[in-house]
């Protein structure tokens, strides 16, 4: 049976997944009072709080933590809550991702 060389085979093996988040926070975005405050809250403000900010009108899609659950932001106060489009979304945990890796502390989640 053929083979491929050593050198060969490592640039077509899959690679192995590094951890993908700082923390896992599943659990908690699992719970059911994260989603009931989340559907609440989402009913209550249904537009992207970054694009009304701006003057405009776009649909939001995703509750996000002002603060960080990671950095000592409250989990389920609403005050520590914004609705975001999927691309504002995205901006703000690259921006956060960039935060991490250059060295700014974070704190642990306090259970």
């Amino acid at each position: 049976m053929p083979y491929l060389p050593k050198e060969t085979r490592k640039k077509y093996m899959p690679k192995k997944r590094t951890q993908l988040r700082q923390y896992d926070n599943s659990s908690f975005y699992n719970s059911i009072p994260w989603r009931r405050t989340r559907n609440r809250y989402i009913k209550a403000n249904p537009l992207c709080e970054e694009h009304s900010r701006k003057g405009e009108t776009v649909a939001g899609q995703c509750v996000d933590h002002i603060i960080q659950m990671t950095k000592g932001g409250p989990e389920l106060d609403e005050s520590n809550l914004q609705t975001l489009c999927n691309s504002c979304h995205a901006k703000k945990n690259g921006q956060e991702a960039v935060e991490y890796r250059n060295g700014v502390k974070v704190y642990k989640r306090k259970k």
